[in-house]
């Protein structure tokens, strides 16, 4: 099999495009397999029956702060909660691009849509969700490092 890349400056970022022949098919189903395998899982708990569960780190949108937990909301609107305090999990999150916003929230990089200028020099990021939240003033610099 012959492999070609190319880069194309058009398409998102963390964004692949493979093409293959028809009769292929098993090549495919071998590259999903292993971006499925790499995915990096996180446990959390749900709220309801106190079941642990594994929640892939993609699908989070934001981590907010709930006393001396974290409440993980997931794109498909369901809400889980995780172990530790937003201080370790912000260390737990960083490297797999989240970012802390303010003093309760963490939130999914690649998940913002939008962020403007409100009153008082702060800013409001909307997520994919539909979901705002305030960038505070002392982590305005981060947030606008993260971007770049």
């Amino acid at each position: 099999m012959k492999i070609i890349f190319k880069t194309d400056p058009q398409m998102e970022k963390n964004t692949a495009l493979i093409f293959t022949h028809p009769n292929e098919n098993a090549v495919k189903n071998k590259i999903e397999a292993l971006l499925e395998k790499n995915q990096k899982k996180i446990t959390a708990i749900n709220g309801l029956n106190s079941r642990n569960i594994q929640i892939s780190m993609d699908s989070i949108l934001a981590i907010e702060s709930e006393e001396r937990m974290c409440n993980l909301r997931l794109k498909t609107g369901e809400m889980y909660l995780y172990k530790k305090r937003l201080k370790v999990a912000e260390a737990d999150f960083s490297e797999d691009g989240f970012i802390r916003i303010n003093n309760q929230t963490m939130v999914n990089i690649r998940e913002v849509k939008e962020f403007v200028n409100t009153t008082n020099a702060r800013i409001e990021v909307t997520l994919s969700d539909g979901s705002r939240y305030f960038i505070s003033r002392y982590y305005m610099n981060d947030f606008r490092r993260a971007l770049l």
